[in-house]
């Protein structure tokens, strides 16, 4: 693998550790809220951090994407080369 592919996996696996992390963070976030009364203001402030982490999941998925279709781009070129 040459210098700039390590780098992209690193970022890559980087990447879907912080997307596990998030998603276990909301995963936790929904259960402290169905503990709660309905009414209680925690609720709301919970649910805010949700919607700021749900956010953060979605930045980090198209990031994610984005490093995957370069990776297939960059194999693509190599592989037309080889033939």
């Amino acid at each position: 693998m040459k210098p700039d592919d390590e780098e992209r996996q690193e970022d890559f696996s980087a990447t879907a550790g912080s997307l596990r992390e998030d998603a276990r963070r909301v995963a936790e976030i929904e259960e402290e809220k169905q503990r709660l009364d309905i009414d209680d203001p925690r609720v709301d402030t919970l649910s805010h951090e949700a919607e700021r982490i749900a956010g953060d999941l979605h930045r980090k998925s198209r990031i994610e994407r984005d490093l995957a279709a370069d990776a297939s781009a960059r194999a693509d070129e190599v592989d037309g080369r080889a033939n």
